[in-house]
């Protein structure tokens, strides 16, 4: 594949302040990615859960660290799934926030 996208993936995590109020902090990482197309099977169950799916990337397993969110082309999207696909590639299976 070529991994001609770019990906910012957002990975964030809430902290408590010195007064104790929780501040949500984000940390983006871009990387590059393929853009797939979600499964047909894979569309139909998640549908038939009540999970939208809207879009698959393929990113570099060492560029993957759990993050929840990704945005490509300004548009933000959740991660509903994320798998390991081999070749040290991990499939994130996204829906549109």
């Amino acid at each position: 594949m070529r991994m001609d996208e770019q990906l910012v993936l957002v990975d964030t995590v809430t902290s408590v302040n010195s007064v104790g109020i929780p501040v949500l902090t984000e940390t983006k990482t871009t990387v590059w990615a393929d853009k797939l197309s979600a499964k047909r099977a894979e569309y139909y169950a998640a549908n038939a859960a009540g999970i939208r799916v809207d879009i698959v990337f393929s990113v570099n397993a060492d560029d993957y660290t759990g993050q929840t969110e990704v945005e490509w082309n300004s548009t933000k999207y959740n991660v509903v799934r994320s798998y390991a696909s081999g070749r040290g590639r991990v499939e994130l299976t996204c829906a549109l926030r």
